[in-house]
């Protein structure tokens, strides 16, 4: 496949409605712990770390699609690793995932929804970045490095490394995969970058 051109590393700060919206309810909580799945960024978890924050930072790789079904193939050929957040159940009152969910299979979002719901605390957020548009239209073929410079600006860089798989998936199918999740509010951005934010509310 011929890729489009590579995007510019020059990060401009870009305001984020959203994180301004996620930092300003951790801020009121006593000793918020925080999940970062994205590529790391030491700026932006002592950015979190002076807020108060307790900040865990784990690069997920993301996983590949399920190979194709062989009915000749024996019963456990079949099996697929499950995907999962090495974390225990409702450890975190934030979760960045970043465009992560861009690079993980449309087969296979259900269960990072699950997974996500299951890391979260009762009343925890998350905010899920997704790129609206055909993937191979997309110059960024890995998770890229997101780093907040204020309370409500990023910006965001490139990273090296082999190319990944990546999927353009449609809203509803972004809301579907987060059903165990109540979705807060989504905003375009005018680069096209869908903003989730999204909240688990045990009954």
């Amino acid at each position: 496949m011929a890729y489009p051109p590579e995007e510019s590393t020059a990060p401009t700060a870009q305001p984020c409605a959203a994180l301004a919206k996620a930092l300003d309810r951790i801020q009121r909580l006593d000793k918020p712990q925080i999940l970062d799945l994205g590529p790391f960024c030491g700026e932006s978890a002592v950015h979190l770390a002076d807020r108060g924050a307790r900040v865990s930072v784990a690069e997920f790789e993301p996983p590949p699609p399920p190979p194709p079904v062989d009915l000749d193939a024996p019963d456990d050929a079949f099996e697929v690793e499950p995907l999962r957040l090495d974390f225990p159940d409702g450890q975190f009152d934030l979760v960045f995932l970043w465009e992560l969910i861009d690079f993980i299979p449309r087969t296979r979002l259900d269960e990072f929804g699950v997974e996500l719901h299951r890391v979260l605390a009762n009343g925890g957020w998350a905010l899920v970045f997704s790129q609206s548009g055909q993937p191979d239209k997309i110059a960024a073929r890995r998770p890229p490095r997101y780093r907040i410079v204020d309370g409500d600006k990023l910006t965001r860089e490139l990273t090296a490394g082999p190319p990944l798989p990546r999927y353009g998936h449609p809203t509803r199918e972004i809301e579907r995969a987060l059903s165990p999740l109540t979705i807060q509010g989504i905003h375009l951005q005018r680069n096209q970058m869908r903003e989730f934010l999204v909240v688990r509310r045990d009954s």
